[in-house]
C-alpha cells in the first residue's frame, strides 16, 4: 500500500511539473510577440531561453520553471548597438552590443545549417561568448510575411540551437540541453544591405 501511494505522489509530480513547463513556454511565446505587436515598424525581440538548471543557481530555478526568463538572456531594436542587416524572405540578420543572429531558411519555414547565434552568457563568477548552431538537421521554424503592396516583412521564428562553442577558448557544449531561441520582428524594411 506504502508503495502505491509513493508512486502516485511521484507522478502527481510529474504531472505538476510538466504543467508548469507548458505553462512557461507559452507565457514565453506570448511575451515575445506582444511585446512587439504593439511596437512601431522596424522593431525585433529575440529571446534566449536557457535549460533551467544550466548553471543556474538552485534558488533561480523556480523562477525559471514558472516562466519568467533572463531577462538579460534577450535583445531587440532598442538594446546599445542594434542593427538589423539582411532582410528577406528566407533570411534576417540581427545584432546589437554582444549580439549576432543569423537565420537561413529554405523558403518553407524550415531552417538551413548557415543559422546561428552569437550571444553572451552570465554565469556565476564569469561570462561567456558562446557560438551557437542548429543541429542538422535543424529543428525550429521562420516564418515571414510580406505586407501588401510594400516590401517590409513581419514574422516570428523558434529555434533549437544544441551546438554551441566558447568564442574564447573554443571548448564545446556537447551533452549540455539546447538553447531555445524565440523572436519576432515587425515591419522590418526588405533589404540585402547591413543598416543602422
Amino acid at each position: 500500500m506504502r508503495g502505491k501511494k509513493v508512486l502516485l505522489i511521484a507522478i502527481a509530480l510529474t504531472l505538476l511539473l510538466a504543467a508548469l513547463v507548458l505553462i512557461s513556454r507559452r507565457r514565453s511565446e506570448q511575451s515575445v510577440a506582444k511585446s512587439v505587436a504593439s511596437a512601431p515598424d522596424g522593431a525585433f525581440l529575440v529571446q534566449v531561453e536557457r535549460p533551467v538548471l544550466s548553471g543556474r543557481p538552485i534558488w533561480d530555478a523556480p523562477r525559471a520553471i514558472l516562466g519568467y526568463g533572463d531577462r538579460e538572456l534577450r535583445f531587440g531594436d532598442m538594446n546599445p548597438g542594434a542593427k538589423i542587416g539582411v532582410v528577406a524572405p528566407t533570411h534576417l540578420e540581427l545584432s546589437a552590443d554582444g549580439w549576432e543572429l543569423v537565420i537561413e531558411s529554405d523558403g518553407r519555414g524550415r531552417l538551413l545549417t548557415g543559422t546561428h547565434l552569437i550571444f553572451p552568457l552570465t554565469l556565476p563568477g564569469r561570462t561567456l561568448k558562446l557560438n551557437c548552431y542548429p543541429a542538422n538537421p535543424a529543428v525550429g521554424r521562420f516564418n515571414t510575411t510580406a505586407r501588401t503592396g510594400s516590401d517590409r516583412l513581419d514574422g516570428d521564428f523558434l529555434l533549437q540551437l544544441p551546438e554551441c562553442t566558447n568564442a574564447t577558448s573554443g571548448k564545446t557544449t556537447a551533452g549540455l540541453p539546447a538553447f531555445t531561441v524565440r523572436g519576432s520582428f515587425k515591419g522590418l524594411q526588405g533589404n540585402t544591405k547591413m543598416m543602422e
